[in-house]
């Protein structure tokens, strides 16, 4: 179901055009039926050739252009409104710029209140507004003459409106996003939340979450048109009744989609373009608010080049790759500029962003997949739900799966590389050493540790050994010195037997000390370091004795000192050599 939108100046004639072509009043308030004006977005709905067609009034006046970019994103096709009587004024040249930024289109202009003006000043009055579309999305549009009081050209008007919606492509598929412009609570049925649904269909006991916020729910009724619904698709405009959902919570600017489609950010890197009449200056000073979906944040921004910025957004908004925005100056309470985002989450230096709208701006009209292989190729290495939800809903089409982590193909050789290197100067710098720890090297690579596992089998190279990871050539081998004193430490330990100096000092080496634990050439026993030997002897000693028996009795035998004792007993307890029993040991 398409939607139309109106624009244009305050007084023009947009709601009573919206009337006149409805049969409904879209203004909801007492105080705009009341003022004749409209202040916040209104609705209304009709049958034009043989589809139904979703209308959405935009306010005119100047104070309430934040309303009007709350509703005008999803709009299809554009009803610009021009009053014959008054001509081209202030938010005629605004709206048009802020359909134009959105890229809105096609349309068609409705010059109003041709009832008031001679024949001739119709005809000057369309000549105008033909001069001021030239160079903006509406360039060549039709402009139709038309009376909402009379009747006169509504026919032209609603067969150039069929025209143009007979002419619309396939919507966009995705998923179901509901940009919420307005909340309300309904009794016995809770939240009730109202927006033009686009991407995909929503249907009752569809699980729908809520961004920023987390809030998840499933739909417990739909309205659209008047009508309740079991499901209604992309165009309409529709009210969700989602209960779980906070009523504080859901605001005017937050997003509803399938969870993990969207997630809030506040940095943005975007495309961005200046409005008509202003230049690249304007976008770098000033007090900007984002005006993005049905929502206005404030930023600031840092311009990278004449058309990228990085966009800092003070709170979080629910962006995802290819929505577009308008950027407004409060200060000067004028749009400056606008374009699309190309990252929601991105690098903030401005090479690397430099780097990443290069490579996304060819695919955001390209479909959410596209999107996701971009991003995982600017990332290298990046969660399949990160990806879903920076894309809005994509699936890389590419990559190495890592339990739910994906290693574009350029960052595992790029990977691997790099792991070959330092493991290599690891073990230059340490050769006793079986090789570099995989924990180590996970946080010198900035990856998960399963992506260790699968660069190392990715590389003919290397070669995981437990907990580290070596090169397959890597045999940890003495050299003369360290052999030299190998012979040394054996000497001492023999002649000490069961009651040896501390290990630290027999072995003064630590990257010696830990190669002989390793390969089993030494036992350390507490503090002190034993020959196996030495120790395979104990087991013998300890039989001869009165069963069972004491530390005293054991250290007796051994001819050894307590500090050496207990030790050596603690280690028989786990080696299983013996049991213990309160004070006395048995040899099992």
């Amino acid at each position: 179901m398409p939607i139309v939108g109106t624009a244009g100046h305050v007084d023009h004639g947009k709601s009573t055009l919206i009337a006149a072509i409805t049969g409904r009043d879209p203004d909801r308030w007492a105080q705009e039926k009341e003022r004749g004006l409209t202040i916040d977005l209104g609705f209304a709905w009709a049958r034009i050739g043989d589809r139904d067609v979703s209308f959405v009034d935009v306010p005119g006046h100047e104070r309430f252009l934040k309303n009007m970019l709350a509703g005008v994103d999803p709009i299809n096709v554009a009803l610009f409104v021009v009053a014959a009587d008054e001509g081209w004024a202030a938010q005629s040249e605004e709206h048009l710029t802020i359909l134009d930024l959105l890229g809105i289109a096609p349309g068609v202009v409705a010059l109003t209140k041709v009832d008031r003006v001679e024949t001739d000043l119709v005809g000057l009055a369309a000549l105008e507004v033909e001069e001021k579309l030239v160079g903006t999305c509406l360039e060549g549009a039709r402009i139709v003459p038309v009376s909402a009081a009379t009747g006169s050209g509504m026919a032209d008007l609603l067969e150039e409106l069929d025209r143009l919606l007979a002419g619309l492509g396939p919507a966009v598929a995705g998923p179901p996003t509901l940009w919420i412009d307005r909340v309300f609570a309904a009794p016995g049925a809770g939240t009730i939340v109202t927006g033009s649904l686009s991407g995909g269909p929503v249907a009752r006991g569809d699980l729908l979450e809520l961004q920023p916020g987390g809030h998840l729910s499933r739909v417990r009724s739909i309205q659209s048109h008047e009508a309740t619904r079991a499901d209604v698709g992309p165009g309409a405009r529709v009210a969700l009744g989602v209960p779980d959902i906070p009523r504080r919570a859901a605001i005017r600017g937050s997003v509803l989609t399938p969870p993990g489609v969207r997630k809030p950010t506040s940095l943005l890197l975007c495309d961005v373009r200046p409005a008509r009449g202003e230049t690249p200056d304007s976008l770098t000073r000033g007090a900007f608010h984002l005006h993005l979906g049905a929502g206005d944040w404030p930023v600031t921004v840092r311009p990278l080049d004449d058309r990228t910025v990085i966009v800092r957004v003070t709170g979080e908004v629910p962006a995802v790759c290819g929505d577009r925005f308008v950027l407004r100056d409060a200060g000067r309470r004028a749009v400056v500029g606008g374009g699309r985002v190309l990252d929601p989450r991105p690098d903030p230096r401005s090479r690397a962003g430099l780097r990443a709208a290069a490579i996304l701006r060819p695919t955001l009209d390209r479909g959410a997949n596209a999107v996701a292989d971009a991003l995982l190729e600017i990332r290298g290495v990046a969660s399949a739900a990160d990806l879903m939800a920076w894309s809005g809903g994509g699936r890389a089409s590419h990559g190495t799966d890592v339990g739910g982590i994906l290693l574009a193909d350029t960052r595992l050789r790029s990977l691997v590389q790099r792991t070959s290197d330092l493991v290599r100067q690891h073990l230059a710098a340490f050769p006793l050493r079986d090789g570099l720890p995989k924990a180590q090297l996970a946080s010198s690579l900035d990856v998960p540790i399963e992506v260790v596992d699968v660069v190392i089998a990715s590389s003919p190279d290397l070669a995981a050994g437990g907990s580290t990871v070596a090169t397959t050539d890597h045999r940890p081998s003495l050299d003369p010195a360290h052999a030299a004193e190998w012979k040394l430490v054996r000497e001492v330990l023999e002649r000490a037997g069961f009651a040896p100096p501390r290990g630290t000092e027999v072995v003064s080496d630590e990257e010696l000390r830990h190669l002989l634990l390793r390969t089993g050439d030494l036992t350390a026993v507490g503090e002190f370091l034993y020959l196996p030997a030495t120790l395979d002897g104990l087991r013998g000693i300890l039989a001869d004795l009165d069963q069972p028996f004491t530390v005293t009795q054991a250290k007796d035998a051994l001819g050894i000192s307590r500090k050496h004792a207990v030790p050596l007993m603690e280690w028989c307890d786990q080696a299983g050599i013996t049991r213990r029993s309160g004070a006395a040991r048995t040899i099992r």
